[in-house]
């Protein structure tokens, strides 16, 4: 940067109080009503989850996680559950790999339908920001009448599920499910067809999917681009149903930048996946078995105390890939080393060469678009 612009640059800090920063903080320098600098500094949302993993038994370290990302919580809570059952070697059974899977769809579907709503409520588009609001409530009812929670849900458990569908469950699931089938297409005409919303997101974070590896993104950020990279059909975990399903993965592509994505691409993505996700969940319900067992009997005494060991388990989950390292020490009851590594901190600090060159009104669009959550960062 010259010496001339720099004379002529301005620094603010956009977050942590703004309300769409989401407790991040990020310096930007501006000349004019471009950005020229964006310094992202995480730090200002942290809990010290790893940390809190040494103090917690095998049993209840999921639930740290799931409070790391609520909206995602019936995925967020899995990678730990997984790295137990590894060292611990534990068998799940067949019913409790197909709830599983449902739910963490169903989670998959909210998180999408939050997502909207947040993401309209800081482009000023009040009409999305509500309706997606109000149908996740049909979700939220699901989660609650299996859970007792509609957010820190604390469902799967090594070895299983802790819950059992129930016949008023299943009524509350068909019901949020078809509540979305029927709106999604008045969403999807009311979102894409709007010209405001297509001039404030087309062309707007335009990045080539090589740069995004480069960054490590996954999940939406990267299928956006057109690169059909799904953990669910690349690496299915043998605890979970995917590979009891027939569906492809969901990949926008950009005729006019080939290989690359901008905020609109990044929109139409997220119908993609929710589209995919209640594809998935329907083709599951029919293949659930009427009865039988939701959790290996033995769970409970193996992941009392664990052999000394190591394991790595992940998950695709709603905002890109979410894995965990998980050390333990012989006759273990609390983890000895564990450490998160959540998909948003490559997707916020991309900003850092992807907001350079916009102008300041566009970076809450970025930002957005991303949908970075500062609980998968400040861990």
């Amino acid at each position: 940067m010259s010496p001339d612009i720099l004379d002529e640059a301005m620094e603010i800090w956009f977050g942590p109080q703004h309300v769409s920063a989401h407790g991040w903080a990020t310096k930007l320098t501006l000349v004019g009503d471009y950005v020229v600098e964006c310094d992202p500094n995480a730090g200002y949302f942290h809990r010290s989850a790893e940390k809190v993993l040494e103090f917690k038994n095998f049993r209840q370290g999921a639930l740290v996680l799931e409070r790391m990302c609520m909206l995602e919580a019936f995925l967020a809570e899995y990678p730990y559950v997984a790295a137990v059952e590894k060292i611990a070697e534990i068998e799940v059974p067949e019913r409790a790999k197909i709830m599983r899977t449902i739910m963490m769809e169903m989670s998959r579907l909210h998180s999408i339908q939050f997502w909207w709503g947040q993401f309209n409520a800081e482009l000023g588009f009040f009409t999305m920001a509500l309706w997606p609001w109000v149908d996740r409530e049909y979700s939220l009812d699901a989660f609650e009448e299996l859970t007792g929670s509609r957010h820190t849900v604390s469902y799967s458990t090594p070895g299983g599920v802790k819950y059992d569908f129930t016949e008023k469950f299943m009524k509350q699931l068909h019901r949020a499910i078809d509540r979305f089938e029927d709106r999604l297409p008045k969403f999807r005409d009311m979102q894409m067809g709007s010209p405001t919303f297509r001039a404030r997101t087309k062309d707007i974070g335009l990045y080539h999917y090589k740069q995004g590896l480069k960054w490590g993104l996954s999940g939406p950020p990267i299928k956006a681009c057109g690169v059909p990279m799904d953990l669910r059909k690349d690496d299915p975990d043998p605890n979970l149903a995917y590979d009891m399903v027939d569906f492809e993965i969901p990949i926008t592509e950009n005729p006019e930048y080939p290989g690359s994505s901008d905020a609109l691409d990044r929109m139409e993505q997220r119908f993609k996946e929710a589209e995919v996700a209640v594809d998935i969940i329907k083709q599951l319900l029919p293949q659930l078995p009427e009865s039988g067992p939701i959790i290996d009997p033995k769970a409970r005494a193996k992941a009392n105390r664990l052999p000394e060991g190591e394991a790595y388990a992940r998950v695709e989950g709603t905002r890109g890939v979410t894995s965990l390292w998980l050390k333990t020490l012989d006759k273990a009851q609390t983890a000895y080393r564990a450490k998160i590594r959540g998909p948003c901190i490559a997707s916020y600090y991309a900003l850092k060469d992807l907001v350079p060159g916009s102008k300041f009104a566009d970076f809450i669009v970025i930002f957005g678009s991303l949908d970075p959550y500062p609980g998968w960062w400040d861990r």
